[in-house]
């Protein structure tokens, strides 16, 4: 092995590790939450095209995605463009202290949850073992 290459594969070791451990949340512990309820507001963008397929015409809609009519066959087809956030709030008990804790979660147009997800699921979160209000996706 060269000198270039050893030295290459030195420096990148400790990154490489790093990025392990951070993955692994040593600082949190994994539990199980129940979404109580969505918030989902939508951006959902139609575009039509005239015969040489260049859009002619431009909608976009944003307002709560229950209100759109069409949301049933979006969630399920994705047969429209959605931006949009959802704000899942949950209940879990913390696993460090054993009370019952509430908190949130948000998800994106391009996370599968957001289309996924709804009232009375049961989702893996990550609880942090300095505060037990603060949680992240598993």
């Amino acid at each position: 092995m060269s000198r270039l290459l050893r030295i290459t594969a030195l420096g990148l070791a400790p990154i490489v590790l790093a990025g392990a451990v951070a993955g692994c949340a040593p600082n949190a512990k994994q539990a199980k939450a129940m979404v109580m309820y969505i918030d989902r507001t939508c951006k959902i963008i139609h575009t039509e095209y005239d015969e040489n397929y260049k859009p002619t015409e431009r909608q976009i809609l944003t307002k709560s995605c229950n209100s759109v009519d069409e949301w049933e066959n979006v969630k399920v087809k994705r047969t429209k463009v959605v931006d949009g956030t959802a704000v899942v709030h949950l209940s879990y008990t913390a696993p460090q202290t054993g009370t019952a804790e509430t908190g949130e979660l948000k998800f994106d147009g391009r996370d599968d949850e957001f289309y996924k997800l709804k009232a009375g699921d049961e989702i893996s979160i990550l609880v942090s073992d300095a505060d037990p209000s603060k949680i992240a996706k598993a």
